[in-house]
């Protein structure tokens, strides 16, 4: 089955098609479309005033009629405006991997007097762009000659997927660039009628017709806006417009004596589309939940003297976190060990080896929690990091296995010990809030994953510091992190070494002060999620305060210190989304300059709303001899929703406004 929108090489692809402004490349120069003199006097964009290029038509001619192989014909057409247009359409990488070809490649400029530059093959040279974990990834490159302000840039190219089919292919129906008109032409296998879902838009189907070729179908748009990124915005295939290509699957499961047990995959029915894919999975379910002698025997031992199931469960989960060796996430075993380690073919295996990867530590323990008579299942969960899922998507590219999920009374439970950084009972942040289908051996359910509140993913921040009288900060921080907060930067620097890890906190410091000097920078528990990560460091800020005349001046919200507002624009296109709710706790002590006194402390106003989605207070106070003042912020934002609708978006901007203005509350000093 073909799996664009999933694979890691085709992944690693889409990484790079912002580079491509190409399409469908014919046999020979008679198949370049005729240039109207309308293309060459164009002198302004149409479809969106201030671009820098504009693409007059974007064409893929997709034909998936072969057995073998599936072709894709790219042909683009682009009016250059700027000079900014000219840098990024003058150089092209068009990549591919083992099992695609690239034919075909031709390109020319079109000044506006006609005269026509054309790239010659010898122009075009191979280079490696991408190696690692044994995927290399190669690209045809060129250089477009004669580029500039007022020219015509037209590419075309044919890419060759070998052994593929188009069912799971997703075409894009919005660009980084502005369209006149982008157009696929689709060619089915067996001349039968395309089978697809739309995504974010409705108002494009693919037709027969005049404009069709024989044998395609034909869905196109005009005038669509360049896709663009907004500050806090959903995930891109939640928002930009695209089609994904779908088929009827039927698969064997089982084949017995008595006949042979088949699963059907109609996507245009939700029911029975989810149902086939249950179907293929409760095989694994069965799997973990086979009888096993050795695995009732470890988990009854494990659990003895567990007061309650919570106990039994966390005792379970600590042993398959921390007693399984993950190679997952083992950083020093190389290529060569990795294919050396013992196969596990059943959870008896897994415990008798002690090694096995992050997703059968997860089987290890459901198979443990089912031994023990819990009602376990395997959940496989949408990503809100790709995308915003729900039930009636029918691809199942869209879920993963995420967890081990445990009936509890009504509700289910969700454990994730294959993730070594992830505390007992709790979800990946992109896992939250996000729809699940538990599978068991004969049956699934959907359920909606749990929102945290907060206070899960909490940021304690601490810092003691000295203000000199030339406005310079001297002192320390500390800065500890639980929840989803702790969670991310876990898996962000497990991999990186001791130095690396250090460079990624300072960076982080510096990002909003460039002039600090920050030193004795340490981080603890990386590895020990009992208890909160922590980061603390010296710091050094020149200037920190501004020195105006007799007074000092400077900003008391020292984690917060050169934030800029989170939202600029008047105006939004998209919802305003967040990854998670979190919760942040400050405490800080400045000692002030021996010659100067407290001009103004006044705290600013707090902020809370209604709903209790949000809530700021910040609370400013000085020691008796004056010598000391201490503030202190609370801060929570996410109470029960994360997704925000874009037309409550005039009232989350000024709800960070205001964060804003607080946060950056300055006070003054006199000297005395």
């Amino acid at each position: 089955m073909f799996r664009l929108k999933i694979s890691p090489l085709c992944l690693v692809y889409f990484l790079f098609t912002f580079l491509l402004f190409v399409i469908p490349t014919l046999a020979d120069d008679k198949d370049w479309k005729p240039i109207t003199p309308k293309e060459l006097e164009m002198k302004k964009p149409q479809v969106e005033p201030d671009a820098d290029a504009e693409a007059i038509f974007w064409e893929v001619r997709i034909d998936d009629s072969s057995e073998a192989n599936l072709t894709k014909q790219h042909y683009v057409r682009v009016k250059i405006f700027t000079e900014r247009g000219r840098e990024k359409y003058s150089k092209f990488d068009i990549p591919f991997y083992k099992g695609l070809k690239i034919k075909d490649i031709m390109a020319r400029v079109i000044k506006p007097d006609g005269s026509i530059v054309e790239i010659s093959k010898n122009d075009i040279f191979e280079r490696e762009i991408v190696k690692a974990d044994k995927v290399k990834i190669k690209a045809k490159s060129f250089a477009v000659p004669g580029i500039e302000a007022g020219v015509i840039v037209e590419y075309r190219y044919k890419e060759i997927f070998e052994d593929a089919s188009a069912r799971g292919l997703s075409l894009e129906f919005q660009k980084d660039i502005p369209l006149q008109r982008i157009a696929y032409y689709y060619k089915p296998y067996n001349n039968r009628e395309p089978m697809y879902q739309a995504y974010n838009f409705k108002d494009t189907e693919f037709e027969k017709g005049e404009k069709a070729d024989k044998g395609f179908y034909l869905a196109e748009r005009f005038d669509v806006p360049a896709y663009k990124e907004e500050p806090q915005m959903p995930p891109e295939d939640t928002v930009r417009p695209w089609i994904l290509i779908q088929g009827v699957s039927v698969n064997a499961v089982d084949a017995t004596a008595f006949g042979i047990t088949y699963t059907v995959k109609i996507p245009g029915i939700p029911e029975l589309y989810w149902g086939g894919v249950a179907g293929e999975r409760n095989g694994i379910t069965k799997w973990m939940t086979k009888s096993n002698k050795e695995i009732k025997q470890k988990a009854a031992e494990l659990t003895t003297g567990a007061a309650n199931d919570d106990e039994k469960l966390r005792k379970l989960y600590d042993f398959c976190q921390t007693q399984i060796r993950n190679t997952s996430f083992d950083t020093t075993l190389t290529d060569e060990q990795r294919e050396k380690l013992p196969q596990n073919r059943s959870p008896g295996d897994i415990l008798k080896n002690k090694v096995a990867s992050s997703r059968f530590i997860d089987l290890l323990f459901g198979a443990m929690a089912s031994s023990l008579g819990f009602d376990t299942r395997i959940s496989y969960s949408g990503d809100r990091s790709k995308i915003i899922f729900n039930p009636k998507m029918t691809n199942e590219a869209f879920i993963h296995h995420s967890a081990i999920a445990i009936k509890n009374g009504e509700n289910w439970k969700f454990f994730n010990p294959g993730v070594p950084f992830l505390p007992f009972g709790k979800l990946v942040w992109y896992e939250e809030n996000a729809w699940s289908i538990i599978i068991g051996e004969k049956d699934f359910v959907w359920y909606q994953t749990p929102l945290p509140a907060p206070e899960y993913s909490n940021s304690k921040r601490t810092g003691k510091f000295k203000l000199s009288e030339d406005g310079t900060l001297e002192g320390e921080a500390r800065l500890e992190f639980t929840g989803q907060t702790a969670l991310v930067s876990r898996l962000d620097m497990y991999d990186e070494s001791p130095a690396k890890q250090e460079e990624s906190v300072k960076e982080e410091i510096k990002a909003n002060m460039t002039t600090a000097e920050v030193s004795d920078i340490k981080i603890e528990n990386l590895n020990d999620i009992s208890k909160p990560l922590v980061y603390s460091y010296k710091i050094r800020v020149p200037n920190y305060a501004t020195k105006t005349g007799k007074r000092l001046f400077f900003q008391p919200g020292y984690f917060e210190y050169g934030e800029k507002p989170l939202f600029t624009s008047a105006t939004r296109t998209n919802d305003v989304y967040f990854r998670y709710p979190w919760s942040e706790n400050d405490e800080i002590e400045f000692s002030l300059p021996a010659n100067y006194a407290l001009d103004n402390a006044d705290a600013p106003q707090g902020f809370s709303e209604p709903q209790n989605i949000t809530k700021l207070d910040i609370n400013i106070g000085v020691t008796k001899d004056q010598a000391t003042m201490i503030y202190k912020r609370q801060f929570f934002f996410g109470r029960g929703i994360v997704l925000f609708p874009k037309n409550s978006y005039s009232s989350v901007k000024n709800i960070f406004d205001i964060f804003n203005k607080t946060d950056s509350h300055t006070i003054s000093l006199k000297q005395k």
